[in-house]
């Protein structure tokens, strides 16, 4: 029998479209949530969850701080409160450190840093104000704490959010609420494509895993949801690197 750990709960999952945060809303949605999905893919976020009256679909940039107090207020204005925030909306340059361009360099710390303090932030003003003892999980990466080269923005953007994770979590629990992150491996997701299809470079990499396996979307929700359940009511302020012992190497 599933459990139901979230039932009248609302949550909130950026980047809900696709992979770990499709993951994401569809467990919330089986353990009695309601779930709001930011995303900037309206039809993919359409196709999946059109037709589930449990699931409201937004599209809203997060690098955009207008567009996420808009959204944010509608969540509210529709549903009262936000009980849970996913953060999880990020993307990956594929770029050396001396061809990495200006481009792409905003675009990845604009969406998985910038991005994930905007919406942390609207959020978690409306727990204080509303006097919601929630929680609130970033998504950050193993690459926090292992370089990974030709990705020169991603590493960077994901050691600030351990950090900023860190900071909320220190300013935010005199209000009850709880902020942890997430710091995923290598996955099966579409970020692992590239990898998974080059034979060579796939060898390689499973190699040097422990487990010699990717980890799976299922394997990052659980410990996901596990983070802002109450199982988890003395922790804050960790990021907990679900990556199958990488750093062992």
């Amino acid at each position: 029998m599933e459990m139901q750990r979230f039932v009248d709960k609302v949550a909130l999952v950026t980047g809900g479209a696709n992979g770990f945060g499709r993951g994401l809303t569809e467990q919330l949605v089986k353990e009695g949530a309601k779930v709001v999905v930011f995303d900037i893919e309206d039809d993919t976020m359409e196709e999946i969850f059109g037709d589930n009256d449990d699931v409201v679909c937004m599209h809203c940039d997060v690098r955009d701080y207008d567009r996420v107090q808009e959204c944010v207020k509608e969540i509210i204005d529709r549903f009262g409160r936000i009980d849970i925030l996913m953060n999880n909306a990020g993307t990956v340059c594929r770029q050396s450190f001396l061809e990495c361009t200006k481009e792409g360099w905003l675009e990845v710390i604009d969406t998985n840093l910038n991005g994930v303090f905007y919406v942390a932030q609207a959020v978690a003003r409306t727990m204080v104000e509303l006097g919601v003892q929630g929680h609130i999980l970033n998504v950050s990466s193993n690459s926090s704490r292992t370089t990974i080269s030709n990705v020169t923005p991603y590493p960077p953007s994901k050691s600030a959010v351990k950090m900023l994770t860190q900071t909320m979590a220190r300013e935010l629990a005199e209000y009850g609420i709880h902020v942890n992150a997430i710091a995923p491996g290598t996955s099966l997701t579409r970020i692992t494509l590239g990898t998974r299809n080059d034979p060579e470079r796939n060898a390689a990499f499973l190699a040097k895993m422990p487990f010699h396996r990717y980890g799976e979307i299922r394997e990052m929700v659980d410990v996901s949801l596990f983070l802002c359940s109450e199982a988890a009511s003395f922790i804050t302020g960790e990021t907990i690197y679900e990556d199958g012992g990488f750093n062992l190497q």
